[in-house]
């Protein structure tokens, strides 16, 4: 009985990948695309953020932390699903599937909550300025250790017994285990559905919702404004400033739940419907997929924020001087954490 239990377990974490070779090649290829772009661009952003001289703001904390989240997934998420895809077969065994889907569910739950309570940051500044001395470097990290603390909360339960993690899809990668009907895994999902996806994204959109009504109001009484008022001008341009940042944050959340949403789709499918109704390659796209928001983040932030244009091609002007005279002071990209000045809002 012990050799057909060391055989099965064998079997279950060496047997070839559900999928066509060539196609896994693609998405390896795919997930290299990810890893390069995820690396480079939350990099560029945390090196203006850190090289800045302007004022740290409480919303730049987010973006911050938004920022190392997606670069922690780039470097310590993406290699493992990106070799195995390459091999068309997973090939780290059980305890690195564990690592690689611990790893996925943390920074994607962190992600997540840090989101929720960007919106509510907007909503406070934006919906109700009576509520801004919430809005404060305390309550910024207090808000990122609470979400750290929510996504240690969804991903080490499945390390300890509550659910585990399983090679899913096309089993070139590791996730929640979705298709038993066990109580240990029904519970543990369906807990998950409602806390760590459908309420969070209640917020965001409810936040959001009163944010875009806001603004549309505050245009409409942008008419009725005495422009030669130099108190009301103080209080349009803040206004202004305040609004392209909520566009900002409305689409920062806007790719991440694109991003993240086929991937819940297919999970709740597998969870509480047939699991056969999905293909392996169908289960294993949609994952493949989430792990896009490493590089969105980062790519709306820098195509929406003028600052961050600004200093690249502050950076792009000072290396190509710098080349064509090289007895020019040498240009840094990157300074000490403990030099950093950020400060982002316009």
């Amino acid at each position: 009985m012990n050799d057909s239990l060391n055989n099965f377990i064998y079997n279950e974490w060496t047997q070839p990948a559900l999928a066509s070779c060539q196609i896994l090649k693609w998405i390896g290829g795919y997930l290299c695309f990810a890893f390069i772009c995820g690396i480079t661009l939350n990099g560029i952003i945390l090196s203006i953020l850190c090289d800045s001289k302007h004022r740290r703001s409480p919303i730049d904390i987010f973006i911050i932390c938004l920022c190392i989240s997606d670069l922690l997934a780039s470097l310590l998420g993406i290699p493992l699903p990106l070799t195995s895809n390459l091999a068309c077969r997973w090939l780290y065994g059980k305890y690195l599937c564990y690592y690689e889907g611990f790893i996925a569910y943390f920074v994607g739950m962190v992600g997540l909550y840090l989101l929720t309570a960007l919106s509510l940051n907007r909503y406070w500044i934006i919906v109700t300025p009576n509520r801004e001395e919430f809005v404060t470097f305390k309550t910024a990290y207090i808000s990122v250790f609470l979400s750290i603390l929510g996504g240690l909360f969804w991903a080490v339960p499945p390390i300890l017994g509550w659910n585990d993690y399983t090679l899913e899809g096309a089993r070139t990668s590791c996730s929640i285990r979705w298709q038993d009907r066990t109580v240990n895994v029904i519970s543990y999902n369906i807990l998950m559905f409602v806390f760590a996806y459908i309420v969070p994204l209640s917020v965001m959109i409810y936040c959001n919702i009163c944010i875009y009504l806001k603004v549309r109001q505050v245009a409409k009484n942008k008419l009725l404004w005495n422009k030669s008022s130099t108190i009301l001008r103080s209080h349009q341009k803040r206004q202004n400033v305040e609004q392209r940042l909520a566009k900002t944050v409305f689409i920062i959340i806007l790719t991440f739940s694109i991003a993240w949403t086929p991937y819940a789709f297919v999970a709740f499918i597998s969870s509480f419907f047939s699991p056969t109704i999905i293909s392996p390659l169908g289960a294993s796209i949609p994952a493949i997929f989430a792990k896009s928001s490493v590089y969105f983040n980062p790519f709306v932030y820098i195509m929406s924020n003028s600052h961050i244009r600004s200093k690249l091609f502050h950076w792009r002007k000072t290396i190509n001087r710098t080349q064509s005279d090289p007895s020019k002071e040498t240009f840094e990209l990157t300074t000490p954490l403990n030099k950093c000045r950020t400060p982002l809002t316009s």
